[in-house]
């Protein structure tokens, strides 16, 4: 009988917890990609919507990184993500947005 009433109560317990839990979501607005190569310090490319300020896709190509963080910072973006830490370089190759030989890393933005 204490074995039944013990697991009826932690039953009980579960199905409360999970019935007036709060929900695990994010207010995720958009986000922006940017590949920037180390080697000319240039945006290479840019992949994200055309919303909230950002022009879209392949906008901020040629510019300085650097800049380019400060004009997404005056934007209302922030870098959530900035791969020049922590071994996240990778070298480019013929094909892709990193021109073949150079350094690459990237940096990730989430609009406030």
């Amino acid at each position: 009988m204490k074995r039944m009433l013990a697991a009826f109560a932690a039953a009980l317990t579960l199905a409360l917890s999970l019935a007036y839990g709060t929900p695990a979501f994010a207010d995720l607005k958009a986000v922006v990609n940017a590949i920037c190569d180390a080697d000319t310090n240039t945006i290479v490319a840019t992949f994200g919507p055309t919303a909230f300020g950002f022009p879209g896709t392949g906008a901020g190509v040629g510019s300085d990184c650097g800049g380019f963080m400060l004009s997404m910072d005056q934007a209302g973006w922030h870098v959530i993500h900035d791969l020049r830490t922590g071994g996240a370089w990778w070298q480019g190759s013929a094909g892709t947005a990193c021109p073949q030989g150079d350094a690459c890393y990237t940096l990730i933005f989430l609009k406030n």
